[in-house]
């Protein structure tokens, strides 16, 4: 797709090109070659740089054989061309550092994922306005008994937590927990020993708590 948009937009430049050069126009229609330029550049990278050359040549050619040889012609298409492969060689630049961003972020999220679906301790995210769940991770799923999307949304008292409303040991009573024998609660309604510990942080502007908890006693 990306080569078919590059080509029916070389084409329509090329076209104008010629239809402005043989009509005595020099100005304006050239600022049309930015748009496949630019695509270009950003798509392909160091490619797009090489057809900006291309490009740049072919209006050199067609100002040179359709308006025939002028100083002041040529002189502008030449400082046109060097604009062309310019704009390119600078999108490109951006376009690989954003590429390699995108990879880096992308190399971190997949060490997050694995490091939340392996770790042997229960994890749930919890919003700390609404006592919502967020997340659950695998192990926290095989403790409860819920998949994470049955928790998601509900609410972790007498749900997960025995706590009752209003009266959160984090939120509401100010207590630390960290590594605090507590339990916890699975679908059964059975009470679970863990050693739990619970942090407040920041995600995406809201205040969030980060509830881990290993089973005190595993058969």
């Amino acid at each position: 797709m990306r080569y078919t948009i590059i080509f029916i937009l070389s084409l329509v430049v090329s076209l104008l090109t010629v239809y402005c050069l043989e009509n005595g126009i020099q100005i304006v229609f050239t600022h049309m070659f930015y748009v496949p330029i630019i695509l270009a550049a950003y798509w392909f990278q160091r490619a797009g740089i090489l057809y900006a050359v291309g490009m740049g040549l072919l209006y050199l050619s067609l100002v040179e054989v359709i308006s025939g040889y002028n100083p002041n012609n040529v002189i502008a298409a030449i400082g046109r061309f060097v604009v062309f492969v310019i704009i390119a060689a600078v999108v490109a630049v951006l376009s690989m550092r954003l590429s390699t961003q995108q990879e880096e972020v992308g190399r971190s999220e997949e060490k997050f994922r694995t490091i939340w679906e392996q770790v042997q301790a229960g994890i749930i995210l919890v919003d700390a306005e609404t006592h919502e769940i967020i997340s659950a991770n695998p192990e926290a799923e095989l403790l409860i008994g819920y998949p994470e999307e049955e928790m998601k949304g509900r609410t972790c008292h007498q749900f997960v937590c025995p706590a009752e409303k209003g009266k959160c040991p984090v939120c509401d009573l100010n207590q630390k927990i960290d590594r605090s024998e507590r339990v916890i609660l699975n679908r059964n309604r059975e009470e679970i020993p863990v050693l739990k510990t619970v942090t407040e942080t920041t995600l995406d502007g809201k205040r969030v708590l980060i509830e881990n908890f290993i089973a005190v006693t595993r058969h």
